[in-house]
C-alpha cells in the first residue's frame, strides 16, 4: 500500500464507538485481473457493487498492524461500479480497567480507511473524492464478561449524510518504507501473513417458528434480515436454553428453559429495511422482540471460518464417536478466525493454553499451519521485558496467567515434533529464555516454585470454585500459604522441552542448564510433595489437598517412572480434582504414558454424553458450562487420529511416521491424518481373532513404522500396504 493515503470523516471524533460509511463510484471499460489493498481503524465490511466481499483488516498487535490484498474480480463489472466500505472506530482503551467492546481488535481510537484498487493499468485510491457519512449506529458494551462484541442499535428511519472525505495522512508499508530518522507510528502497515476469511451462504440452516430463528447448529458468521413496518426489533442471540442464565447441563434445545439475554441488537424501522450487524454474532437461537408492527425475515445467513476444509472420509467404529469428532471439527472452526480464539461467543480471544492444544488439533487436520504462526508472534511479541508473557493476545486489556507461558513453550515444541521447522525454534527462543527466566526468579530459598501475585488458574476443576477467602476460579484449593506444588513438576516438564529446542538449535550449554533446573525441581517435588502415606503428590506444602493435575506433571516430567508413575496415576482416579476438557490432552498423555490409556473412558464418556444434550459444539467445562463452545475441548480430533488411528511423527529428522493404533473398544476404524510426511491413510479391522491394517502414504518415500497390537514392529516405504496378525 505504498503511495496510499487515510482518509477519514472531517468531524470524526478522535477516539469513539461509531460506524462510517464510506463509497466511491467508477467505470471500467474492461475487466482484467484486480486486486483491493485494503485496511482500517479499526475494521471494515468491504462491498463491491453490492456483493459482500471481504471483512477485516487481520487482527494485528502492538507491533504490527496489517493491511489485507483481496482478489475482486469476480465482483466488477465493464461500466459503473461502486465500492461501499462500512468502517468501525473504536475507543483507544478502556479507562474504567473492564474489558473493552471488542477486546481483540487493537486499534489507535481514530476513524480511517485506506485502500487501492488495481485493475489492469486503472488504479483507483482512497481520497477526499470519497463520500463519507456517519451511519445512524450507536455502540454500546455488554455485560461484564461479554467483551466479543458491541451491542448495535440501528436507527433505520434515519437517512445516512454523506460528504467529501478528509485525507488524514499517508500510509507507511512497513515492509516497504525506510523508517526515516528511526521513527515509526501506530500506523505502520504489514501484509497479512494468513488467508482471508472464508465465507459461505448457510442461509438453509436457520429456520424460524415465529418465535425463535434456529439454526441446525452453532454457526458464525454475518445475518441479514429483512425488516417491514414501523416499530422496534430487538434480537437476542444465544448459544442454547439454559437452566441458569449463562449456565447449562441440560437439553441445549429445550425451550422451557431461559436463555441468555446478554448480547443483543436493536433495529428502529419506519418501512423497509434490511439490517445486517457491523461485528460477527455467534448464535445457536435468535430471539426477535418486537415493539410495534413489524414483521422480519432472515434474507441470508453467511458463515465464516477460517479457510480449513477438513476430509470427511472417516468411520472411528462407533456413531457417537463419529458424531463427537464431527461437532469437536465443528468446535475448532467456530474458534479459528484471524486468531485462536477461547470462544465464539463470549471473549474472542486468543488464550495462550487454549492456543498451543487447538494448534495440535489443527496439525491432524492440515498441513496450514499459517494461523499457528502467526499466534506465536503474536505472543513473543506481547512478552514484557521480565519475561512475563501474557496470557492472552491480542487484546487491549493485560491479563497474566502465570502457568499460561508455559503453554508457549509447547507451542513452538509441538509445532516442530509436526513440522521439523528449526528456523521458527530459533526465532522464538528468546522469548522462551525470558519464560523461563521468569520462573527461574519466582523459586524460593527452598529451591521450589513461589506463588505470583496473578491469577493462577490450573483448570476448573470442580473443587477450585470461587470459594469465598479461599481462591480465585481454576485454582488449587489450599495453596495460599505461598506455594503450588504443581507448579514445580509443570517447570520441570517444560524446562525439559526448551533444553530439547535449544539442542536442536546448538544451544547445548543453556540446554544443560535448563536441565540442571529441572533436575532440582523434580528433587525438591519429592521432597516437599510426596506424602508416603497416600502414595500420592500433594497440591500444597500441608499435604492437604490432591489432584490429578499434579500427578499429571509429575509423570510427564519424570519426576516418577515406572510403577510409581502408574501407582500414582491409578490412585489419582479417584481424587475429587479431576481434570476437565481445559487439561485433558496432557491428563491423557500421562495415562498413556502410564499404559493406563483404557482409563482416559471415563472422560470420554463425558464427552459422548454431550451427545445426548444435544450440544453441536464441546463446551468450556464437562457441567454447568459458560460457553457452549471451546475449542480446548475438541480433543476427540487428536484422540481420534492419533491414538485410534494411531498416526503420529516418528523422527522429525528423517520424516517418518508411526502407526499404533488403538483397537480396544471398537472392531474398525479409518481415516486420513496429516502429518510431517503428508497425509497417512489408515484403514483397521478385527474380526474372528484377526487384526488386519492397511496403511497408504502419498508416495513411497514415506517410511512408516507400523506397531501391530501383537507387538510386532514393522518398517516400510511401500506406498500402500497391508499386515494382518492374531489377536
Amino acid at each position: 500500500m505504498k503511495d496510499c493515503r487515510w482518509i477519514t470523516h472531517k468531524n470524526a471524533g478522535a477516539s469513539d464507538n461509531a460506524t462510517y460509511y464510506f463509497k466511491k463510484s467508477f467505470s471500467l471499460d474492461a475487466v482484467k485481473e484486480s486486486v483491493i489493498e485494503i485496511s482500517a481503524q479499526a475494521r471494515y465490511k468491504l462491498y463491491i457493487n453490492n456483493n459482500f466481499v471481504a471483512c477485516g483488516p487481520c487482527k494485528g498487535t502492538r507491533e504490527k498492524a496489517y493491511f489485507d490484498a483481496v482478489n475482486v474480480t469476480k465482483y466488477l463489472t465493464i461500466g459503473e461500479n461502486e465500492i461501499f466500505v462500512e468502517v468501525l472506530q473504536l475507543v483507544s482503551d478502556d479507562m474504567q480497567g473492564k474489558m473493552s467492546p471488542i477486546e481483540g481488535v487493537l486499534r489507535v481510537g481514530a476513524m480511517l480507511l485506506a485502500c487501492e484498487l488495481k485493475c489492469g493499468d486503472f488504479v483507483l485510491q482512497a481520497d477526499e473524492s470519497w463520500l463519507v457519512a456517519k451511519a445512524p449506529v450507536e455502540h454500546a458494551g455488554a455485560s461484564s464478561c461479554y467483551s466479543a462484541a458491541t451491542r448495535e442499535f440501528h436507527d433505520k428511519t434515519i437517512d445516512p449524510v454523506y460528504e467529501n472525505a478528509k485525507i488524514q495522512t499517508g500510509v507507511s508499508n512497513a515492509e516497504v518504507d525506510h523508517y526515516w530518522w528511526g521513527s515509526t507510528n501506530k500506523c505502520f502497515l504489514y501484509e497479512r501473513p494468513i488467508p482471508m476469511l472464508d465465507f459461505q451462504n448457510k442461509t438453509s440452516i436457520v429456520k424460524y417458528d415465529g418465535e425463535f430463528f434456529e439454526a441446525d447448529y452453532l454457526t458464525f458468521g454475518f445475518p441479514t434480515f429483512k425488516l417491514s413496518g414501523k416499530g422496534k426489533v430487538r434480537l437476542y442471540y444465544f448459544e442454547c436454553f439454559t437452566e441458569i442464565q449463562g449456565k447449562t447441563n441440560n437439553d441445549r434445545t429445550d425451550r422451557s428453559l431461559d436463555f441468555s439475554k446478554e448480547m443483543y441488537d436493536e433495529v428502529t424501522v419506519d418501512g423497509e429495511a434490511i439490517f445486517e450487524p457491523f461485528w460477527f454474532r455467534c448464535f445457536r437461537f435468535i430471539k426477535p422482540e418486537i415493539s410495534g408492527d413489524v414483521s422480519i425475515k432472515l434474507e441470508k445467513m453467511v458463515e465464516v471460518n477460517y479457510p480449513m476444509f477438513p476430509r470427511a472420509d472417516y468411520d472411528f467404529g462407533r456413531r457417537d464417536d463419529n458424531k463427537l469428532w464431527e461437532i469437536s471439527v465443528r468446535t475448532l472452526q467456530r474458534c479459528m478466525h484471524e486468531t485462536y480464539e477461547d470462544c465464539p461467543f463470549y471473549e474472542q480471544l486468543q488464550y495462550c493454553m487454549d492456543t498451543s492444544t487447538q494448534m495440535v488439533f489443527n496439525y491432524q487436520l492440515t498441513d496450514d499451519d499459517r494461523l499457528a504462526r502467526k499466534a506465536m508472534d503474536d505472543f513473543a511479541a506481547a512478552q514484557l521485558a521480565n519475561g512475563l508473557m501474557p496470557s492472552r493476545t491480542p487484546s487491549v486489556g493485560d491479563q497474566h496467567i502465570p502457568t499460561f507461558q508455559f503453554y508457549f513453550i509447547f507451542m513452538v515444541y509441538a509445532h516442530y515434533t509436526r513440522f521439523g521447522d528449526a528456523e521458527l525454534v530459533r526465532k522464538h527462543l528468546r522469548a522462551i529464555d525470558g519464560v523461563c527466566e521468569w520462573f527461574t526468579n519466582h523459586i524460593n530459598d527452598d529451591g521450589v516454585v513461589g506463588q505470583s501475585k496473578y491469577w493462577n488458574f490450573v483448570d476448573w476443576a470442580t473443587p477450585w470454585g470461587y470459594e469465598k477467602d479461599e481462591n480465585d476460579g481454576g485454582v488449587p484449593v489450599g495453596i495460599n500459604g505461598g506455594v503450588i506444588g504443581l507448579y514445580n513438576p509443570m517447570m520441570a516438564y517444560f524446562l525439559q522441552c526448551a533444553a530439547k529446542l535449544n539442542d536442536i538449535c546448538g544451544r547445548s550449554d543453556v540446554a544443560n542448564e535448563y536441565l540442571a533446573t529441572a533436575e532440582m525441581l523434580k528433587k525438591n517435588t519429592i521432597k516437599y510433595f510426596w506424602n508416603k502415606e497416600t502414595g500420592l503428590f500433594a497440591d500444597n506444602l500441608e499435604h492437604t489437598k490432591y489432584s490429578q493435575h499434579m500427578q499429571t506433571w509429575c509423570v510427564l516430567s519424570g519426576t516418577v517412572t515406572g510403577r510409581r508413575a502408574k501407582s500414582i496415576m491409578k490412585k489419582s482416579l479417584t481424587l475429587e480434582a479431576k481434570a476437565t476438557y481445559a487439561f485433558a490432552y496432557f491428563y491423557f498423555r500421562a495415562l498413556e504414558v502410564c499404559g493406563m490409556y483404557k482409563h482416559t473412558e471415563e472422560m470420554m464418556n463425558s464427552y459422548r454424553s454431550l451427545l445426548k444434550l444435544n450440544c453441536s459444539t464441546v463446551p468450556e467445562t464437562p457441567t454447568y458450562s459458560r460457553s457452549d463452545c471451546h475449542a480446548w475441548g475438541a480433543l476427540a480430533i487428536y484422540e481420534f487420529s492419533a491414538t485410534v488411528l494411531g498416526v503420529r511423527t516418528y523422527n522429525v529428522n528423517d520424516k517418518s511416521v508411526a502407526i499404533k493404533p488403538y483397537i480396544k473398544g471398537r472392531n474398525h476404524a479409518s481415516g486420513t491424518v496429516s502429518t510431517i510426511a503428508g497425509n497417512i491413510t489408515v484403514s483397521w479391522k478385527k474380526a474372528g481373532g484377526v487384526f488386519e491394517i492397511t496403511v497408504e502414504s502419498a508416495n513411497d518415500k514415506v517410511e512408516k513404522h507400523i506397531t501391530l497390537p501383537n507387538g510386532e514392529e514393522i518398517v516400510t516405504k511401500k506406498k500402500k500396504s497391508t499386515y494382518k496378525c492374531k489377536i
